[in-house]
């Protein structure tokens, strides 16, 4: 189709005295003069073509409400854009406009401007006479500062400037008192002010990928926030202030240098999304469990003691793992023990153990503990050839997170022997020592405790161990055997609780 066919269109339009005229798509070079006929015309769309400029002729459709000349190759706009005074939205993206001319102010009806996509360095201080504009688009150009004017739009509802090089949020933001959308994404801002506490009607904050070190506390002044992005900073901690966000619904910190999630977080009763990938959370607070609204929470990436299948490893970016299986695999393995450790625990906790000696070595006790619950690196070396690096319950592949366990409990380096020995996923470890999972020696497959029906782990039940292929390195029968027995006396003698 080509400008025949659009001036056939006109023609027809001008005859009919139609409203609305659509030449999308027509291949066109340039917007055919004819289109001054068009006298009735107060909606225009001339989208998906390949027009390099707009004609003065233009300002002579008074009428006009509707203006959409995206994805074309324009590279300025005329003066005579004023002249457009019936305008309500004016949409542009997608071309390679370099600069807004000042006639733009006079545009006082207009509601919507999207010049997203460009090559536009700065916003023009006549969008400050644009009283009525409630959407102001204009991502991905290569704007470097907000004038001070933006405060003057006091009808503002949407401000998009994500993806520009932009490096502060000015303070006369805080005067945009109905906006409820601020994207400011992929730029370089590295503070956010405290006049963002005024934004009382904000729904919606995403700074994800700038500079950011701190969440200010008038953050907490939000009310009506229902979406937080401020992933991808290098934010440390989350404040006490977060708990206020009352309805908020996703809560995006993934990416930054986060080291604990506050208690307060369970104040958050709306909350369906907490995503927190890729910070150095260790811990998950107990609160959690008890926010019913929440559907996902992402700790990928995270020192936390749950496997990385569980919680979602290896998975595609806007997947994570189940929240019930997380949760479960976080706080059943917490809380499940022999009454011996418990014993052991109320003991330390009664003596208040201290010992300044060996603070200065800290570090290294803890370095060498890790280790040590490993296994000593032979024997856990030799575990991971024989079975090719993989849990034999689990089949977890991640050799970082699997353990040299003992069939027969260590008593020196004569236990070393693989077939003494498991390569079991931590979490699984743990279980296997305190006699929560078993393997049954006459047909290899793996038992469970009834402390563990119901949870996440019930799915071991009757999985079958997989055994090396050099019979040299299977587990010794008798030290099956012995660890099976005592795992049923304990299961018979009720010796297996729940915290």
């Amino acid at each position: 189709m080509t400008r025949k066919e659009a001036v056939r269109r006109i023609e027809q339009a001008a005859d009919e005295k139609l409203k609305e005229l659509d030449l999308a798509g027509l291949n066109l070079n340039e917007l055919p003069l004819e289109i001054v006929k068009c006298t009735n015309l107060t909606e225009l769309d001339l989208r998906d073509n390949q027009i390099t400029s707009i004609p003065e002729a233009i300002g002579q459709l008074s009428g006009l409400r509707g203006l959409d000349l995206s994805r074309n190759q324009i590279t300025s706009i005329p003066e005579a854009i004023g002249q457009l005074s019936s305008l309500i939205a004016l949409l542009l993206c997608e071309n390679q406009i370099t600069s807004i001319p000042e006639a733009i102010g006079q545009l006082s009806n207009l509601r919507g401007l999207e010049f997203g996509q460009n090559q536009i360095t700065s916003i023009p201080e006549a969008i400050g006479q644009l009283f009525n504009l409630e959407y102001l688009l204009f991502y991905e150009n290569q704007i470097t500062s907000i004038p001070e004017v933006i405060g003057q739009l006091s009808n503002l509802k949407y401000l998009i400037l994500c993806e520009n090089q932009i490096t502060s949020i000015p303070k006369v933001i805080g005067q945009l008192s109905n906006l409820e959308y601020l994207l400011l994404y992929e730029n370089q801002i590295t503070s956010i002010p405290e006049v963002i506490g005024q934004l009382s009607n904000l729904k919606c904050l995403n700074l994800r990928e700038n500079q950011i070190t701190s969440i200010p506390e008038v953050i907490g002044q939000l009310s009506n926030l229902e979406s937080l992005n401020l992933s991808e900073n290098q934010i440390t901690s989350i404040p006490e202030v977060i708990g206020q966000l009352s309805n908020l619904e996703s809560l995006n910190l993934s990416e930054n240098q986060i080291t604990s999630i506050p208690e307060v977080i369970g104040q958050l009763s709306n909350l369906k999304g907490l995503f927190l990938p890729n910070n150095q959370i260790t811990e998950i607070p107990e609160v959690i469990r008890n926010m019913k609204y929440l559907e996902k929470l992402d700790l990928r990436g995270n020192p936390v003691p749950i496997s990385p299948q569980v919680l979602g490893q290896g998975q595609d970016d806007e997947s994570c793992g189940d929240l019930r299986t997380i949760l479960d695999s976080y706080f059943h393995t917490r809380n499940l023990a022999l009454p011996e450790l418990d014993a052991e625990r109320q003991k330390i906790e009664s003596e208040g153990y201290f010992d300044a000696e060996t603070l200065q070595d800290a570090r290294q006790r803890i370095t060498a503990s890790i280790v040590q619950r490993q296994g000593q690196a032979g024997f856990r070396r030799k575990l991971l050839i024989a079975y090719g690096g993989r849990c034999p319950i689990t089949d977890c592949d991640v050799e970082s997170a699997i353990e040299a366990a003992h069939i027969i409990p260590y008593q020196g380096t004569q236990t070393n022997h693989p077939t003494n020995g498991l390569p079991l996923r931590a979490d699984i470890h743990t279980l296997f020592d305190l006699h929560l999972v078993s393997i049954r020696p006459d047909t290899n497959e793996v038992v469970i405790a009834p402390a563990l029906v119901g949870t996440c782990y019930q799915d071991l039940a009757d999985r079958k161990l997989t055994l090396p292929q050099d019979q040299k390195t299977a587990p010794n029968q008798n030290a099956l055997s012995k660890h099976y027995e005592a795992f049923l006396s304990k299961c018979k003698s009720g010796q297996l609780k729940r915290l």
